[in-house]
C-alpha cells in the first residue's frame, strides 16, 4: 500500500513538473554529467577486474644468460636460467580492494547526484526570474498603455484649458519613467533566455506551475546525497583500515625454473619446481589501520552536521513556501480593494477633481501590490518545485 501511495506521489510530480524536468533532463544531456559517470564506472569495472585476475594470476618470467670461462676447461661455456613465477592471493587478504573500488563507485554516483541537484536548484531559480520578470514586463506594458490613453485624453483637456502644460508634463515623465521600466526588463528577459538555452538548446523555457507540497522533510532529508558521501568515505576508511590489517597475511608463491648448463663437467640441464609463502611485516600498516579508523569515526560525527544542514534547508526553504501563501492571501484582498480605488480616482482625475499627485500616487500603490504578488507567487512556485522535485529523487534518475 504505503509503494502504491508512493508511485502516486511520484506520478503526480511529475506530471505536474513534466515541462521543467525535461529541461533540466535536456541541460544534464547538455553538459554531460551521465556520460563522465558512465565512463568512471567503466574504468571502475576495469579496476574490479584486474585485481580479481591479480589475486591468482600474478605472474613474472625471468631469462638470463652467462658465459663462464675456468682455467681448467679449454673453452668457455654457456649457461642460461629460465624462471616462471607466479603469486597466488590464497588468503583473500587483497579482496578489501575490490570493496574500496564498489564503494568508489557509489562515491562518484552521489558527487554526480550533488552535481545534479546544484543544477536543478540553478536551473529552477533562474527559470523563475525569467518568468517573473516576463510577467513583471506584461504588467508594465499594460499599465503603460493605459496610461497612454489617459495622456490622450489629458492632451485634449490641455488644449481646452481645463490643465495646465506642466501638469501634462508631469504626465508624460511619469510614462517615460515606464517606458525605460519596460527596455530594461525586455533586455533582461532576452539575455535570460539566451543564456537558458544555451543549456538547453531549441528547447522551450517552461513555466513553473501552481503545485502544492507532496513530501514531507523526512523525505527531502532522506535524498541528501552529501549526507550520503559522507557515510560511503566513512566506510570505505573502514574498508582501507581492515585491509592493512591483514596485509600481514601471506600469499603463496610457485615457480618453475630451467637451467641450460654448457658446462662439460656437469650431468646436463636443471630443472627445478618451488613453492613458498611470501609475508610482508610492516609495523606502519598497523599504525595507517589505525589512522583510518580514526577518520571513520570522524566523518561519521559530521552526519549529524549534514542532517542539521539539510533540515534547515527545508526550513528555510517551507517557511518561504508558507509565508509567500499567507501573504498572497492578504494582498490578493488588498488588491480587490485598491482596484476599486484607483477606478475612481482615475475618474475623478480625469474631471480634475483630485490632482495629479493623489492620481499617481494610488496608481503607484495599486502597481506595487501587483508587484508583490508577481513576487510572492514565484517564491512560493520556486520552493514547492525544489521541495518537491528533490524529495522524490526524480532530479538524480
Amino acid at each position: 500500500m504505503i509503494k502504491k501511495i508512493i508511485l502516486i506521489l511520484i506520478i503526480t510530480i511529475i506530471s505536474l513538473d513534466a515541462d521543467i524536468i525535461d529541461f533540466y533532463k535536456k541541460t544534464v544531456n547538455t553538459l554531460q554529467y551521465d556520460k563522465e559517470y558512465i565512463l568512471n564506472k567503466k574504468a571502475n569495472q576495469l579496476n574490479q577486474s584486474g585485481v580479481k585476475y591479480g589475486k591468482y594470476a600474478n605472474f613474472s618470467f625471468n631469462v638470463d644468460y652467462s658465459k663462464t670461462k675456468a682455467k681448467s676447461l679449454t673453452n668457455a661455456f654457456d649457461t642460461t636460467n629460465v624462471t616462471f613465477n607466479d603469486t597466488l592471493d590464497l588468503f583473500g587478504k587483497n579482496s578489501y580492494k575490490i570493496d574500496a573500488l564498489r564503494l568508489d563507485l557509489k562515491s562518484q554516483k552521489f558527487l554526480l547526484d550533488i552535481q545534479k541537484e546544484q543544477l536543478f536548484v540553478s536551473l529552477v531559480n533562474m527559470i523563475a526570474l525569467y518568468n517573473k520578470t516576463l510577467e513583471q514586463y506584461s504588467l508594465y506594458k499594460s499599465v503603460l498603455n493605459e496610461q497612454k490613453n489617459i495622456y490622450y485624453k489629458l492632451e485634449k483637456l490641455q488644449q481646452k484649458g481645463a490643465i495646465s502644460s506642466m501638469d501634462l508634463l508631469r504626465f508624460k515623465n511619469q510614462l517615460t519613467s515606464f517606458e525605460m521600466r519596460l527596455i530594461t526588463q525586455k533586455n533582461e528577459i532576452l539575455k535570460m533566455k539566451k543564456q537558458l538555452n544555451l543549456y538547453a538548446p531549441n528547447q522551450e523555457i517552461p513555466k513553473l506551475k501552481n503545485s502544492k507540497l507532496l513530501f514531507s522533510e523526512e523525505e527531502f532529508i532522506n535524498r541528501d546525497p552529501k549526507l550520503k558521501l559522507n557515510k560511503i568515505d566513512a566506510e570505505k576508511s573502514l574498508v582501507l583500515s581492515k585491509g592493512l590489517e591483514h596485509s600481514y597475511l601471506p600469499d603463496l608463491t610457485i615457480g618453475a625454473n630451467y637451467q641450460q648448463l654448457g658446462d662439460p663437467t656437469s650431468f646436463g640441464d636443471n630443472y627445478s619446481f618451488s613453492a613458498g609463502l611470501k609475508i610482508i611485516l610492516n609495523p606502519d600498516n598497523f599504525k595507517e589501520a589505525e589512522a583510518l579508523k580514526v577518520k571513520a569515526l570522524r566523518l561519521k560525527s559530521q552526519n549529524i552536521d549534514y542532517v542539521i544542514q539539510r533540515k534547515n534547508e527545508y526550513i528555510r526553504r517551507y517557511q518561504d513556501y508558507k509565508s509567500a501563501i499567507e501573504q498572497l492571501k492578504v494582498l490578493d484582498k488588498n488588491l480587490k480593494d485598491y482596484k476599486k480605488i484607483e477606478k475612481t480616482i482615475k475618474t475623478a482625475y480625469l474631471r480634475q477633481y483630485v490632482d495629479f499627485n493623489t492620481y499617481m500616487q494610488v496608481l503607484l500603490q495599486t502597481l506595487h501590490i501587483k508587484e508583490q504578488i508577481i513576487e510572492l507567487k514565484y517564491k512560493k512556485e520556486l520552493e514547492v518545485t525544489i521541495l518537491n522535485n528533490i524529495a522524490s529523487g526524480i532530479i538524480y534518475e
